[in-house]
């Protein structure tokens, strides 16, 4: 290679490096990523018009009977404009043209969302339980359950961010033993698909919850009052059992409406327990006097 030929090829790579020097020097930086704003929370106006006074329905569910007929189109409208405005989920259960439930649900966005569920579970009356003499302060309920005026039945859960409110007219004792009569037997995906969120998993594939509007007493404090317990067996309901206490009924009230119900039964003397035998189940109700608490428990056989 001549000298010339050899300068020229040097002063071309010259070149070349500064070129792509400066393109690089004067490259614009990478766009920074957009972050979206954040969905503001259910302002404190808005949950006191979803929400009244002690966890009841508040002023936007005027014309809503729970029990009632279906509301008007203009009171559905309005509230599924509410809704989208607000961005929370209401949901008019309707069965037979009746107004069978009002769900509400609302979920809290961003790094605190736990906040905002907290004080909105606050104004429903979430309780609390514990603490006292075992030295373990008093913890929050994440369910519970409470008749929040003449007639109507509310259950609320908290799930860190989210909280679900149903409010439902209030079941009298013998709607609840007929519930617990059509459950014993059932197939339990039928009784789930019609459920919905009310059937609860408790042991997989054995034990389940369903809730009932009704306001139960459990031996357990807070954990049984949600519903009836279920056990599974072979894909249908072998066996159903609740606990009720009304330390405000006359003491008669529950053993009148036992035998209204299933007539006359059997009765040992030396436990206070009273057992019915039908051609497809057996029925057991067991009193414990000291905690005024009447455990039923229906078995198929």
């Amino acid at each position: 290679m001549s000298a010339k030929v050899w300068l020229a090829a040097m002063v071309a790579g010259t070149m070349l490096v500064v070129v792509a020097g400066a393109r690089h020097e004067t490259a614009s930086p990478p766009p920074t990523p957009r972050v979206p704003p954040e969905a503001p929370w259910l302002t404190r106006e808005a949950a006191a018009e979803i929400i009244g006074p002690g966890g009841a329905l508040g002023p936007l569910f005027t014309g809503v009977v729970l029990g009632g007929s279906a509301p008007l189109a203009a009171v559905r409208a309005r509230i599924a404009e509410f809704a989208r405005t607000h961005d929370v989920a209401i949901d008019l259960e309707i069965v037979d043209d009746e107004v069978a439930a009002v769900r509400f649900e609302v979920m809290y966005g961003g790094c605190c969302g736990y906040e905002g569920a907290d004080t909105l579970a606050a104004r429903i009356g979430r309780p609390k339980i514990g603490g006292g003499c075992t030295g373990d302060g008093p913890s929050w309920l994440d369910d519970w359950a409470a008749t929040v005026e003449e007639g109507v039945h509310f259950r609320a859960s908290v799930r860190v961010n989210r909280v679900l409110v149903r409010w439902e007219p209030v079941a009298t004792f013998d709607e609840l033993l007929e519930r617990a009569d059509r459950l014993l037997g059932a197939d339990r995906g039928a009784v789930s698909r019609k459920a919905r969120d009310r059937w609860i998993e408790v042991e997989p594939g054995r034990h389940y919850r369903l809730e009932v509007p009704y306001p139960l007493r459990g031996p357990r404090p807070y954990r049984d009052e949600l519903g009836m317990d279920a056990v599974v067996e072979k894909g249908r309901i072998a066996e159903v059992s609740f606990s009720i206490r009304d330390p405000d009924a006359e003491p008669t009230k529950v053993p009148a409406v036992l035998r209204s119900h299933w007539g006359r039964p059997r009765v040992r003397a030396d436990e206070p327990t009273w057992t019915w035998h039908r051609p497809d189940r057996i029925v057991q109700a067991g009193f414990d006097l000291d905690d005024e608490t009447t455990t039923v428990t229906l078995r198929v056989r």
